[in-house]
């Protein structure tokens, strides 16, 4: 039995909740990388690429969610 819509846009907004929380944290990272006396800029690069991943899945995600909310997309 296929679980209802609502339960999917459920699902989709605690994701995007997640990936908010995640990419504050990374940014908090960088931001206390940043103000050591010698930033790594290996760990600099590094964070600065996850949450650009973040930041593009989020992306999708949110215009997943701007798309059901319209009811043009039905899962």
């Amino acid at each position: 039995m296929p679980a209802k819509p609502g339960k999917h846009r459920i699902a989709l907004k605690a994701r995007i909740e997640a990936l908010r929380a995640r990419h504050g944290a990374l940014e908090a990272r960088i931001g206390a990388e940043h103000r050591r006396p010698l930033p790594d800029t290996s760990v600099l690069q590094k964070l600065k690429r996850e949450k650009l991943r973040l930041k593009d899945e989020l992306a999708r995600y949110d215009g997943l969610s701007r798309t059901l909310a319209r009811g043009r997309l039905a899962l």
